[in-house]
């Protein structure tokens, strides 16, 4: 659950990042540090909802 909204503002600090006016080396690695946390929380919930069988969401 926790990891959605983790993902959520990953996102939004994505859509942030070209108006900080970052050096673009420093702007390199935080994007790829961003888009590590982002994989690593995506397969971490995909597993966590494999091994529960299914959805988290309650139908």
């Amino acid at each position: 659950m926790w990891q959605n909204w983790v993902n959520g503002v990953l996102g939004l600090w994505i859509i942030l990042m070209p108006f900080l006016g970052l050096d673009p080396s420093l702007h390199k690695y935080l994007m790829i540090a961003t888009g590590i946390v982002v994989a690593v929380l995506a397969f971490w919930t995909a597993m966590a909802e494999g091994k529960s069988g299914g959805s988290s969401m309650p139908m």
